[in-house]
């Protein structure tokens, strides 16, 4: 593989390519079900550094990188230099990133530079950090994550948080307060839907509140997803807690297409002001 790929978008909603790198996690999330993934030809845009860096100028974004944080250590310095040569090209060009990781201070700088032509989402799925390391191996701890929030929101930069696989592993009162208390405004969730594999990951995790809530999942054509009744109380509970503390959430409908017939916040597509058509 080359050290990096452009891919055909896979979410409608974001309607944008994906930058795929070869250097990926080596100890996966337990509920990521793109570890080892490789695509298909078909589906590849543009193979190897300058030829990603110019073809990917021609969109209007790109998401970083649905098979592995693009800040993984391995990843800084290729995805410092897609950043600066890409903006480079094409001034209005607006990267999605998102990730688990602590940004270097060279790229957060960069990064608030171009804050107005960035969507950046930073991933809080619990505050339970003994729970996360189990998880999201070699992820950064959640105090640090949220530190790093609230430095880039006092610096002006819009930050999404990404509660994502919400499982209801703590007190939705809890983390609506963590989160509030760091200064986040804006929060995207959703339960998850596991494979065969992620399933028997979680499953066979360390922590017996993890192996509970997986064990809660039904299968539901060829996968596996909480009951609909479920997901809708502890995404009600959770939306509750978020917006009596001023926090704007909404359920991206991506593996939660029956929630349609809920007055649940949902959303159907990418609308952030940086995201330009």
């Amino acid at each position: 593989m080359e050290i990096v790929q452009l891919i055909k978008p896979m979410y409608k909603c974001q309607d944008v390519p994906m930058l795929v790198f070869d250097k990926r996690c080596p100890n996966p999330c337990l509920y990521c079900g793109f570890y080892g993934y490789q695509f298909s030809e078909e589906n590849t845009l543009a193979s190897g550094l300058e030829n990603v860096i110019k073809k990917t100028a021609e969109f209007k974004g790109a998401y970083f990188s649905p098979t592995t944080d693009c800040f993984l250590k391995e990843n800084i310095e290729l995805t410092h230099y897609l950043l600066e040569e890409i903006w480079e090209l094409n001034p209005t060009w607006v990267p999605l990133l998102i990730t688990k990781q602590i940004i270097p201070k060279k790229t957060l700088d960069l990064l608030i530079e171009n804050k107005d032509r960035l969507v950046l989402q930073i991933s809080i799925p619990i505050v339970n950090d003994e729970v996360v390391q189990i998880i999201e191996p070699g992820s950064a701890k959640i105090l640090d994550r949220l530190e790093m929030i609230k430095n880039l929101i006092d610096l002006g930069l819009k930050v999404i948080c990404v509660v994502m696989p919400y499982f209801g592993f703590e007190e939705p009162k809890f983390l609506a307060e963590t989160l509030k208390n760091f200064g986040i405004e804006r929060v995207i969730t959703a339960t998850g839907v596991l494979t065969e594999s992620t399933k028997k990951r979680m499953f066979n995790s360390t922590s017996e509140k993890v192996r509970k809530i997986v064990d809660s999942f039904a299968k539901t054509k060829g996968k596996y997803i909480l009951e609909k009744n479920e997901r809708v109380k502890i995404l009600s509970d959770l939306i509750f807690f978020l917006k009596d503390r001023g926090i704007k959430c909404k359920i991206c409908t991506c593996d939660n297409h029956d929630l349609e017939d809920t007055n649940l916040p949902l959303c159907h597509k990418f609308n952030h002001k940086n995201f330009k058509s």
